[in-house]
């Protein structure tokens, strides 16, 4: 019986780790569309003329009217907070850099979840076996 605790404990253990992966495959996947759309407006800007208004975030769900002065230069999160100034193609460049990184984090995560997924059901077969065993020796 004690073989059967410890392979409930590290089921329950397994589950919560693929909660923990499934949470985090969620917000890689956010960050993902933020980039996306990220690439798309400095993409845009191309077509976008100096002088003309748009909305600039100035935070979660916060936007300002503002004036475009440059459409030739863009600032990049480069990491830990800081901002580096890019031109428009070294910007794309920047962010589709990170976009790669985030679907490689993405499939590493995938196959995480898979070799979890596959854990849990080995235990699940045995504790079943063991259930069977039980159940033919009363």
């Amino acid at each position: 019986m004690a073989n059967q605790q410890e392979q409930m404990q590290k089921y329950q253990q397994l589950q919560q780790q693929m909660e923990q992966i499934q949470d985090y495959m969620e917000e890689v996947e956010e960050k993902t569309e933020e980039i996306k759309q990220s690439i798309e407006g400095v993409e845009g800007l191309e077509e976008a003329e100096e002088g003309s208004e748009i909305l600039a975030p100035i935070g979660e769900a916060a936007y300002v009217k503002a004036e475009l002065k440059d459409t030739e230069k863009v600032m990049v999160n480069i990491g830990g907070g800081t901002h580096q100034e890019k031109s428009r193609e070294g910007a794309v460049e920047a962010l589709e850099e990170k976009q790669d990184n985030l679907e490689e984090t993405q499939g590493e995560l995938q196959q995480n979840l898979q070799r979890v997924q596959q854990q849990l059901q080995q235990i699940q077969q045995q504790l079943q076996q063991q259930q069977q065993q039980a159940q033919q020796e009363e």
